[in-house]
């Protein structure tokens, strides 16, 4: 590293700034990259990379405040952000409210009490990156975490929050790159088990769908706890702190255990569990809708449009094999994947659509 640094200062600036556009234009999909490998190139080259990420990164940004089960709020980048953003690290996201986003509207006390609720504990709120854009725009292809929101300030009765980019950004992207190394390795060694039990195949299509099966049901889950347990060893190395993350609705995904559930202080509505549920989806839930194992598999965009649409299907209907009560139920995962190959959309649609968690998936 010390003989590279020598020889990058050795290099003419215009030579070495055309060297890095090209890098970051290369590794234009991958953010993660971009910022904790090419922004340490050099002093200057992570002032350049800053640069970009604050004028093209940060609107592409988006914070998730979640009230209950149907309600979320987006916070995004503010048109009045100034240009003092560089030199202070700190950015303007606003929402409009919550009227935009659901049929229950939020007073700006509401929005200001959910905000009080935010900690280590209890991440009320999540962070997108990257809706539409990253890995060529494909459904479930952003980067989606529960990371911290550094520095946080609410300001303007809810509307406005503020918060260190920066440290949020190096968050965000630090633990993408630490789940991207956790999902190769477990990868690799779920390959290596299938086939030591004589169940891995011998056609890569086939294989595609096995791995499309083994990453919905274990490895994508698995990932995420792994994550989890990390940020919380490195929060309180006692243990004592318990992650919020992990609930009780979210336990068929994460599979962890938990205490015994205590008793609820008021009574549950008649209709259904949703309209009972008070609390707001874990990560868990959220990256169960939106994140797409898909693309995970290595190649995945070299593979026709047919085969992604096949393999989207597979997903989706052992995402909703998992769901709860059908733990056993194979039939309903055939069901399920045909009912989204024939439901009635253009395969763009399906391919290409942004969709957010909802509770009746």
């Amino acid at each position: 590293m010390a003989l590279a640094a020598e020889l990058w200062k050795k290099l003419p600036l215009e030579l070495v700034e055309r060297i890095i556009d090209l890098l970051v234009d290369d590794h234009d999909q991958d953010p993660a990259y971009q910022w904790t490998t090419l922004r340490h190139t050099s002093r200057r080259q992570m002032r350049r990379i800053e640069r970009h990420f604050l004028r093209h990164w940060v609107p592409q940004l988006t914070i998730t405040l979640y009230s209950g089960p149907r309600c979320q709020i987006d916070y995004r980048l503010s048109d009045h952000a100034g240009p003092d953003s560089f030199s202070t690290g700190r950015a303007r996201f606003q929402t409009p409210g919550a009227g935009d986003s659901d049929t229950h509207t939020l007073s700006n006390e509401d929005i200001r009490t959910l905000w009080g609720q935010y900690s280590f504990e209890n991440r009320v709120a999540h962070l997108r990156l990257g809706e539409g854009v990253l890995n060529k725009g494909m459904s479930g292809g952003y980067i989606v975490n529960d990371t911290d929101i550094v520095g946080l300030e609410v300001e303007n009765d809810g509307l406005d929050i503020v918060f260190d980019w920066r440290r949020t950004l190096d968050a965000l992207l630090r633990e993408e790159v630490m789940m991207h190394k956790l999902q190769a390795q477990m990868t690799s060694d779920r390959k290596a088990k299938l086939a030591a039990e004589s169940r891995w195949p011998p056609f890569p299509r086939i294989q595609r769908i096995v791995l499309v099966k083994q990453f919905a049901l274990d490895i994508q889950m698995a990932n995420r706890v792994a994550v989890q347990n990390h940020r919380l060893k490195r929060h309180d190395p006692s243990g004592q702190v318990r992650l919020a993350s992990l609930t009780y609705e979210s336990r068929h995904l994460h599979k962890q255990p938990l205490p015994p559930s205590p008793p609820t202080s008021r009574p549950n509505r008649a209709c259904c569990i949703i309209c009972s549920r008070r609390t707001g989806p874990s990560i868990f839930e959220i990256v169960s809708c939106e994140e797409s194992v898909v693309l995970s598999l290595e190649g995945w965009d070299q593979l026709s449009r047919e085969e992604l649409l096949d393999l989207y299907a597979e997903a989706y209907g052992w995402n909703c094999y998992r769901s709860l009560g059908q733990d056993t139920n194979f039939e309903w995962q055939k069901t399920s994947k045909n009912n989204w190959l024939t439901v009635c959309s253009s395969s763009a649609e399906k391919l290409y659509s942004v969709r957010r968690w909802n509770p009746w998936f």
